[in-house]
């Protein structure tokens, strides 16, 4: 392995020692999560002191207890939700005074996990191979988990965290049966509540995996500077890409224990990230197309749209999301609709000649047509009173000095606009103007970008591919078989084949068993797997290296077998899985190993082979008609 190639290089976290402000932000997270957890198993402890005593005087004290623990963790949990709100911190260092900032997701929080036991264990005990020829991949296992708590915010701890997600397709592959546990506990944090979340199995983690990934696209779009529009660009396809991550993980992962994790909070993020990826759009609109209004207006309505759709949503499922993001949805519905006013305005003014634009439904004499810009102009400006109002009522956003001048540069639009109607023109001399504006369908059809996590190496490749190899199928210990060609074999057959032929590959299976043979008598069986051929591994072995194997063994060939075995416990789902499978392997095109026995072969060993699965299965169906009919 060439140390040089940057696809076998570590990835590493960032260091957590670094003073950064977003290493701050991250390790105070870190610590209230902690206190979270702590608060939560004292007032545990209480409840079930309550429930277990009598004692009037007793369960007065443990009332009072409870009521502080409440308030201490009520304490926490607002501490938390002030670390959400710290949008700014995520923004771009110089330039983010220009726009109004974006909502990017905190990192889910989760404590140490040591595999190396376990794994261990099991590789002993379920695969029959010395542990200790895997550490290197346990231990690189454990190391990329611990690193992948801290990624940096950039390229590479995208990679990082992809690089773990993918890890953890094999380990689960390898270490994780489907009918026990072997021992290991994931515990993360609600991200937004710090509430813990312990499970045994490993989709807790893949799916926190998963959110962080996508949560570490919200900071890396946010982080971009958006008054650029090659930046720009990129702060879309991080949106988008983060949107598709939260999908993925609404479609694969089922029955969360956090709420970060339920389906209608990760539909929120979906759609607040496609709102993003969409606000990024506009803003690129605004520096290539500044004078095209007629699309300004339609970008901005539809924006106007999304965010209140958001907003109803959060509000009829009482989503409890930080009250900043609470604040800031509201806020960025009212800022477009009176953008989306402003430009109404500017367009009828430049249009004022043009009688059957789409987006004009009224009549276009000078009078009215000032009259109608002027009402869309007081539209902005209720807007704006309203923004206004919603940033006083939030304790988050009345301290932000970025979002006063980003209002401020609105009122100050409005104000010039306003500037060019003539004073004389009332709204008291006549009907009352329309300030509705259509719905019309936005010019672009942004589209979740799905998740690419590329590619890994199998770390425990030598276990044996992993169609076989893994921890939902059973085999018996491998043995070992001496087949050893007599001279009275020899002379009775006129051959030296050993007497059986092989099929498929990765690993060679025993397809056919001449009676009476050499195989035959020294324990081959159809069905049986060749693991080994004298003292080399056999697991990815082809046909045509075991029949070269086995025409340079002379007149002894050494052999490892192993022989499936089915679950004969639970004749259900999968114990029906488990024959399929197995059957359908054996269904495979038989190629001959040119060593079959010189006797004449048997017409009836598939048959013998239906017989004797169908007699397990005919009991085991009784077995099971025999319960439903006692139970």
């Amino acid at each position: 392995m060439d140390i040089t190639d940057k696809s076998y290089t570590f990835k590493r976290g960032c260091d957590p020692t670094r003073i950064t402000t977003r290493a701050k932000l991250q390790n105070r997270r870190c610590k209230l999560n902690q206190e979270i957890n702590k608060e939560l198993r004292l007032r545990s402890g209480a409840e079930n002191l309550y429930k277990a005593t009598s004692n009037k005087k007793l369960r007065e004290k443990v009332t009072l207890e409870l009521s502080f623990m409440n308030s201490t963790l009520q304490l926490l949990k607002e501490q938390l939700a002030e670390l959400n709100s710290a949008v700014d911190v995520y923004e771009h260092d110089e330039k983010h005074e220009e726009y109004l900032p974006m909502i990017s997701l905190g990192l889910k929080e989760t404590k140490e996990v040591d595999f190396f036991e376990q794994f261990s264990d099991f590789i002993l005990e379920h695969y029959s191979v010395e542990p200790s020829n895997f550490e290197d991949a346990i231990l690189d296992l454990i190391d990329t988990r611990q690193a992948s708590r801290t990624p940096t915010r950039d390229k590479n701890g995208v990679e990082l965290l992809c690089k773990y997600y993918n890890l953890l397709y094999y380990a689960e592959r390898r270490f994780f049966p489907a009918d026990r546990n072997i021992g290991l506990w994931f515990e993360w944090f609600d991200s937004l509540t710090g509430e813990p979340s312990c499970q045994k199995t490993i989709a807790l983690e893949k799916a926190s995996i998963l959110f962080n990934i996508a949560a570490l696209h919200t900071q890396i779009g946010a982080r971009k500077d958006r008054t650029k529009v090659d930046e720009l660009n990129k702060a879309v396809d991080c949106f988008l890409k983060a949107a598709g991550i939260f999908q993925h993980i609404t479609e694969t992962f089922t029955n969360a224990p956090s709420c970060d994790l339920k389906p209608h909070v990760l539909e929120i993020f979906v759609q607040l990230m496609r709102a993003q990826a969409h606000e990024c759009v506009f803003k690129r609109l605004q520096m290539e197309n500044s004078c095209e209004y007629d699309i300004l207006l339609t970008e901005s309505h539809c924006l106007m749209k999304e965010y209140n759709k958001i907003h109803y949503n959060i509000q009829c499922n009482g989503i409890n999301l930080p009250a900043c993001w609470e604040a800031l949805v509201p806020l960025k519905t009212e800022y477009f609709k009176a953008l989306s006013h402003v430009y109404f305005a500017k367009h009828l003014a430049k249009n004022e000649s043009r009688k059957n634009d789409v987006m004009i439904a009224t009549a276009v004499d000078e009078k009215n047509r000032l009259k109608i810009i002027k009402a869309h102009l007081q539209q902005s400006q209720s807007s704006h009173e309203e923004i206004l109002r919603i940033q006083r009522m939030s304790r988050e956003l009345r301290t932000k000095i970025k979002i006063s001048k980003v209002l401020g540069d609105l009122a100050e639009l409005i104000c010039n606009e306003m500037y060019t109607i003539p004073e004389n023109i009332n709204d008291d001399d006549g009907d009352i103007a329309d300030t509705i504006i259509k719905d019309m369908p936005s010019n672009f059809n942004l589209m979740n970008i799905a998740p690419d996590f590329g590619k890994v190496e199998d770390p425990f490749r030598e276990l044996g591919p992993i169609a076989i190899f893994s921890a939902r199928r059973t085999w018996t210990a491998p043995r070992s078989v001496r087949l050893h060609k007599t001279d009275y074999q020899t002379k009775n057959h006129g051959t030296e084949e050993f007497g059986f032929s092989i099929k498929s590959e990765s690993p060679v299976m025993i397809s056919h068993v001449d009676i009476n043979s050499v195989a035959d008598l020294g324990g081959l069986k159809v069905g049986d797997y060749i693991v080994e051929i004298g003292d080399q591994d056999a697991k990815y072995f082809t046909q045509a290296q075991v029949l070269e194997k086995i025409r340079t063994s002379n007149n002894t060939l050494d052999l490892k077998i192993i022989t499936p075995m089915l679950y004969t416990n639970k004749p259900s789902l999968n114990s029906d899985l488990i024959e399929k499978s197995f059957i359908n392997h054996l269904s495979d095109t038989t190629s001959s190993s040119g060593v079959s026995s010189g006797a004449s072969s048997p017409t009836n060993t598939n048959k013998l082979l239906k017989a004797r699965f169908s007699n397990v299965w005919k009991s085991l169906k009784t077995n099971s008609i025999q319960r439903k009919f006692f139970q």
